[in-house]
């Protein structure tokens, strides 16, 4: 089994926000509903939400924590999406956040900074 390179952590009460990425010009409009963040690390998030988005789709989205006012924008990419068990919401979303750097399509490198404090605060220390 093929382990991960980033460290997963979790927020209580961290909600997200998306919008499909523009292709071309326009900036989008993000979703009116948060959804709950299951877990996250510097390299992807797994949400909870009622839309079946498909695999393959470039998401922008907005991280909510308590408390912590920054909100930064990341690029991201839908890897998976399965049922969700319980009945709160539909579906259970997978995503992998771009790369980092300064070129078209990626992140700033101030998000990984910022993922990177959260890691450091809120990741379990096996």
């Amino acid at each position: 089994m093929k382990k991960r390179s980033c460290n997963r952590f979790s927020i209580p009460g961290m909600v997200l926000y998306y919008k499909n990425k523009p292709r071309f010009f326009g900036k989008g409009k993000y979703s009116d509903e948060y959804y709950p963040v299951i877990n996250m690390s510097k390299g992807g998030a797994g949400f909870l939400c009622n839309e079946r988005l498909k695999v393959g789709t470039s998401l922008v989205i907005k991280i909510r924590i308590p408390g912590i006012s920054a909100e930064s924008e990341i690029i991201s990419e839908v890897k998976w999406i399965s049922k969700n068990p319980e009945q709160s919401y539909r579906y259970r979303t997978g995503l992998a956040f771009n790369s980092y750097g300064e070129g078209k399509n990626q992140n700033p490198k101030e998000v990984l900074t910022f993922l990177e404090s959260l890691e450091t605060r809120y990741a379990k220390k096996e």
